[in-house]
């Protein structure tokens, strides 16, 4: 049996040593990257609740805190079309109470985000514009709840009335979105 010199018995433990460090280093970098990667897991799940707070106390429901402005106001106008045809069904006080509350959290939306809203190149309001076509949505809404609170006679005279005045507000919303 031969004798090992001091020089590879000197390389072999550095080598070693080299390689244990090698591995701390990489297991220090993987547990940074995991904490980095919770850290900005647990900030989008922040901001993402942040921004569901902020619309539900704005009136807006919280499923559309993930979506752009475009999906955001074809859900909710979509809503409101899931809500008319409930209240073409059961013309009932608390179905046309979800149905405005949908109208007006469409309404706001479009007037929060960045659709042009406002009087078109100082020229006097005409029936076209954005501004009226919202007034007329509000006088809608306000005539369907006189109807539907009203006592029942001529039941059918209103019923036929309600189905047409959801019918106008169904059109005005499609005319708002493609302003």
């Amino acid at each position: 049996m031969g004798v090992e010199g001091l020089n590879s018995n000197l390389y072999f433990a550095q080598a070693q040593t080299l390689a244990v460090q090698n591995a701390q280093a990489q297991s220090k970098e993987k547990t940074e990257k995991a904490d980095k990667s919770k850290k900005k897991m647990f900030a989008n799940a922040f901001e993402k609740s942040r921004r569901e707070m902020e619309l539900v106390r704005e009136g807006f429901p919280a499923e559309i805190a993930e979506m752009d402005v475009e999906e955001a106001a074809i859900y909710l106008r979509d809503a409101a079309d899931i809500a008319a045809d409930v209240l073409r069904e059961h013309q009932t006080p608390a179905e046309y109470a979800d149905y405005r509350k949908k109208i007006t959290q469409f309404m706001k939306f479009v007037v929060k985000n960045s659709y042009d809203i406002r009087k078109k190149d100082g020229i006097g309001r005409r029936r076209g514009d954005p501004k009226v076509k919202i007034v007329v949505i509000n006088e809608k809404l306000d005539e369907m709840a006189r109807y539907i609170m009203s006592p029942m006679n001529e039941s059918h005279r209103k019923a036929l009335r309600l189905l047409a005045d959801i019918d106008e507000i169904r059109g005005l919303l499609v005319d708002l979105m493609a302003t």
